[in-house]
């Protein structure tokens, strides 16, 4: 194994590959992520994508995507299991990070590698290359009523990098009702400005108000909505499933293949606020991919240190720290 800085590096295309692979994607990482993005290539040519974030005592690496031929395609299920096994070494004897943790929620593994802690984990996604016939008919009637509601209505889906600042505002109004602490407006404009062209962006209006809006982006094969907000008082609630419906649409005319919109943990209950975002996406006709996420510990010892000293900060400030937000999800080790 070694690492490459770019595909081009050993004659590979990037834009066979997800856009987490390519040169744009780099510069995000390092640019407003400040972590150091890498590519970790074997014999075959099989390559993985992932960063490392150096603490203060740890290095913290994570994965950006899982493991791809040549071709920018899935290794089987024993493929993957090989190479994840020969990449763990390949971090441990080179000292490159002291543990690697999961992608974003855009992709899962097939395998579970050795002496692991590892989660069955679900990814959201639509098949676009069904018809649209078939896509509506997915959705949950209820759904396709208040899609059609909104089309009589009048709401209307816009779409355009131009509509950063009206995203924000949704985005804003989301984060600070669900508690979170939203980016800033800037990280955004940034992305804008780094991957151009691969960055969709979406406001649904009624009656001149804004109700909902989604921030993207994209490469050849696949959407991924990463951002996403509603208004506090939509003057329609249907709104926002009209948005995600003509953002269908609109992915369907650009040949784009899978639309992933975020993770699915199996066993959260109703009183999550994350069962009914993930309901929601469901009566959109959203599809499950099952698969696994996983922890791999290189360095115990500093990872014990720091996970314990995360404990301590959320006792003593009553707020949660920790490296992967479990909830919902049923933790394991394997052998």
């Amino acid at each position: 194994m070694k690492i490459i800085n770019k595909l081009s590096d050993i004659n590979i295309c990037q834009e066979e590959f997800p856009i987490f692979f390519w040169n744009k994607w780099k510069t995000v990482e390092e640019e407003l992520h400040h972590k150091q993005r890498l590519l970790c290539v074997d014999n075959d040519y099989n390559v993985v994508a992932f960063t490392v974030y150096k603490m203060r005592f740890f290095k913290k690496a994570d994965y950006l995507y899982v493991p791809l031929d040549k071709n920018g395609n899935r290794l089987t299920v024993e493929k993957e299991r090989i190479f994840l096994e020969e990449f763990h070494g390949y971090l441990k004897s080179n000292k490159l990070a002291d543990a690697i943790f999961p992608p974003s929620h855009i992709v899962v593994f097939n395998t579970i590698p050795s002496q692991s802690i590892y989660y069955k984990f679900g990814i959201m996604a639509s098949d676009l290359t069904l018809s649209e016939d078939d896509l509506f008919r997915k959705a949950k009637p209820n759904t396709r009523n208040e899609i059609r509601k909104a089309e009589s209505l009048g709401v209307e889906a816009n779409f355009g990098n131009e509509l950063v600042d009206d995203f924000y505002k949704c985005f804003v109004w989301t984060t600070n009702q669900k508690g979170f602490n939203a980016p800033s407006k800037e990280y955004f404009t940034n992305m804008i400005r780094l991957l151009g062209d691969n960055v969709d962006v979406g406001v649904a209006y009624y009656d001149g108000e804004l109700e909902s809006a989604e921030f993207s982006v994209f490469d050849n094969n696949n959407i991924y909505v990463n951002y996403a907000g509603t208004s506090f008082t939509p003057k329609y609630k249907g709104s926002n499933k009209y948005l995600i419906w003509n953002l269908f649409k609109r992915c369907k005319s650009k040949k784009i293949d899978n639309l992933l919109y975020g993770g699915y943990r199996y066993n959260l209950t109703e009183n999550d606020s994350l069962y009914h975002v993930q309901k929601f996406k469901k009566h959109l006709g959203v599809d499950v991919v099952d698969g696994y996420h996983f922890i791999k510990i290189i360095n115990p010892q500093k990872y014990n240190l720091v996970n314990f000293a995360m404990k301590c900060k959320s006792i003593l400030t009553g707020k949660p720290y920790s490296f992967v937000n479990l909830k919902g999800l049923d933790v394991k080790r394997s052998k």
